[in-house]
């Protein structure tokens, strides 16, 4: 049989964590009235956010930053209707400075051509990592306006005939153009499938059922 003295002796030392702190602040602060098992499962759901948002921290390497945005994968649509505190958003890496942009400075590159790098840069390493930033984000990353990052945008998707993944695009949000538009386009411009997807950040699930729902709407 187990011995009881044991467990008397170092049952409280087992105890002694931050859950236990956590499970008690809810009960005499908070005057929570669930029962121990759901106090504690809520504070481990609580303390598995804040350990996701401490993730980030040890991968940080010279010339990036932390910076969370929103999820690419909602569990809803996304929309006007859906706030920023309804949102589910996570931590992740960007690199602001990397080998590249110092190697471009070194050649004589534009102040401008630099910021344009990043912007494409940040946007993808984002979308990457499950996330997609929005034009406020960038603009505050770089210290300029909105409207100049969507300068930024418009210019490399002109100059390279891609798609920055950014959350208007693909939450079908604001003033951007609908990822639909733009793979029906590649589609008329004699793309593959899987070309498009690379370019507009979609699979090709995803493609082939915009390219459906086109078809069926020029049958009619």
């Amino acid at each position: 049989m187990k011995s009881k003295w044991r467990d008397n002796i170092y049952d409280p030392q087992l105890d002694r964590n931050l859950i236990s702190v956590l499970c008690n602040r809810f009960r005499e602060r908070y005057r929570f009235l669930g029962g121990e098992e759901i106090t504690q499962f809520i504070v481990e759901d609580i303390l598995e956010v804040v350990e996701e948002y401490k993730r980030p921290i040890p991968e940080v390497k010279k010339g990036q930053m932390v910076w969370d945005g929103a999820e690419v994968d909602q569990g809803r649509k996304p929309g006007y209707g859906l706030s920023m505190k309804n949102t589910k958003v996570k931590p992740i890496v960007l690199t602001l400075i990397s080998e590249e942009d110092i190697k471009m400075l070194k050649e004589g590159a534009t102040g401008r051509a630099i910021k344009k790098a990043v912007t494409e840069r940040i946007f993808n390493e984002a979308l990457d990592q499950g996330v997609v930033l929005n034009h406020v984000d960038a603009s505050l990353i770089l210290k300029c306006a909105p409207s100049t990052v969507g300068g930024y945008v418009r210019e490399v998707e002109t100059e390279k005939n891609i798609q920055i993944p950014d959350r208007g695009k693909l939450h079908d949000m604001g003033r951007s153009v609908t990822h639909k538009k733009e793979i029906v386009r590649y589609m008329l411009q004699n793309y593959s499938q899987p070309e498009i997807s690379r370019r507009t950040h979609h699979s090709g699930e995803a493609v082939d059922r915009y390219l459906r729902d086109y078809n069926r709407v020029k049958v009619l």
